[in-house]
């Protein structure tokens, strides 16, 4: 690439710590594809951290921003990486479509299905690329475990999948960073949106959309949240337990389940049984295969993940590793950011576009959807807007139409 892409990062909170490590595993390996021109963040303490990170491998210090018009006014980048909080997504994504910036957005990608459909239409009316930042489908361990079951067929035909995590554990929401997450306003949902969104997405990988979703959902921990982000004190009210069973038309029987709420001894695990074996998750379950795989087979042989990965990789064209691990980059960050950049160069579709995004957010919200409205719902009628019951105040407070 002759000339690098210069890439702002928006919001230098929590998630974009990740975002600056996939930058600079990519810098060491060698890639001048991109450079870092500019941090923004209310805070102007952190955007100087993030800018001075990024410095002491670059070589040169992003410019440093507090307010967005600024950053589009000054003509710093070309694209922008958006790490903000979710009910920001939208505010700021659609701001920097219209101002000519191609435009990566953090998983959920917009608060609610209305959000989302605002901001890929942005992207549509501009000409501008919007990729949604998902780590966890483009890791090593991942990519190879979907290979497995969906192209190698290692356990034949997957038919009942087991997702658990349960435990006690409250969030701390005395902490600034977690403030925001305890409001289904701020953030649009618990963590069947947040970490849910991974596996919203990577189910969807393996067994195509849902058909049909039924969920039902608890708020057991409502303490007061103090002095919460653009709301003030208020309790907590996002789900803190659930359970959903996703109904695939050609696929499995899927089982999920979650609480941070309930005691006695921790449950966790994520089991594919197929026709031919079964394969057990060895990483965070709602990460699915970020961690790896291991597999029991009907004759009692078992395949571990090192094998599992080293067979896939056998299987890569030259042309292929370079696409999905560039620079020999096995990190899903460096991966999601390279892959941005380099459809901006080449005028192509990211791996994970806007609409992307708004599939897996779709299953999110067909959780809520059905929870709120106590019965099943059709996932497409979610993904379409047809079902929006739990979305509707969310929508109506943030003005979405």
């Amino acid at each position: 690439m002759a000339t690098p892409i210069k890439l702002a990062l928006i919001g230098c909170g929590g998630i974009s710590k990740a975002h600056v490590r996939g930058y600079k595993d990519l810098f060491d390996r060698g890639c001048r594809d991109f450079e870092i021109s500019a941090c923004m963040d209310v805070n102007a303490e952190a955007a100087e951290a993030r800018a001075e990170e990024i410095a002491a491998y670059q070589g040169s210090k992003p410019a440093v921003f507090t307010e967005l018009d600024a950053l589009i006014g000054q003509e710093v980048a070309q694209a922008a990486d958006v790490c903000v909080p979710h009910c920001f997504h939208h505010l700021v994504g659609i701001p920097l479509l219209r101002g000519g910036l191609h435009v990566m957005i953090e998983k959920p990608i917009g608060i609610t299905i209305k959000a989302t459909r605002w901001i890929i239409a942005a992207a549509e009316e501009e000409g501008r690329i919007l990729a949604t930042g998902e780590n966890v489908r483009r890791d090593l361990a991942a990519r190879a475990c979907a290979w497995a079951i969906k192209e190698q067929g290692l356990i034949g035909d997957v038919r009942l999948v087991v997702v658990q995590a349960i435990n006690r554990r409250p969030f701390d929401y005395t902490s600034y960073a977690m403030k925001w997450r305890g409001l289904k306003l701020l953030t649009g949902g618990g963590m069947i949106m947040d970490s849910g969104a991974h596996f919203g997405d990577m189910v969807q990988v393996l067994f195509g959309p849902p058909d049909e979703v039924a969920c039902d959902m608890e708020t057991y921990d409502r303490q007061i949240i103090a002095d919460a982000p653009l709301i003030g004190s208020a309790p907590a009210d996002v789900e803190d337990t659930w359970h959903a069973v996703l109904r695939f038309a050609d696929g499995p029987l899927v089982t999920w389940t979650y609480s941070r709420a309930l005691h006695g001894a921790e449950a966790r695990q994520a089991t594919y049984y197929g026709s031919e074996g079964t394969l057990y998750d060895l990483g965070f379950p709602f990460h699915p295969f970020q961690g790896g795989g291991r597999a029991v087979l009907a004759d009692g042989s078992e395949i571990s993940n090192d094998e599992i990965q080293e067979t896939y990789l056998a299987t890569l064209t030259e042309a292929a590793r370079a696409r999905f691990f560039p620079y020999g980059a096995t990190d899903g960050f460096a991966i999601e950011v390279w892959d941005f950049i380099n459809a901006i160069a080449e005028g192509r579709k990211p791996e994970m576009e806007g609409a992307d995004g708004l599939q897996a957010k779709a299953l999110c919200e067909s959780c809520y959807e059905s929870a709120v409205l106590g019965r099943p719902v059709k996932f497409d009628a979610v993904l379409a807007g047809d079902i929006n019951a739990y979305q509707a105040p969310i929508d109506a407070y943030w003005e979405i139409s």
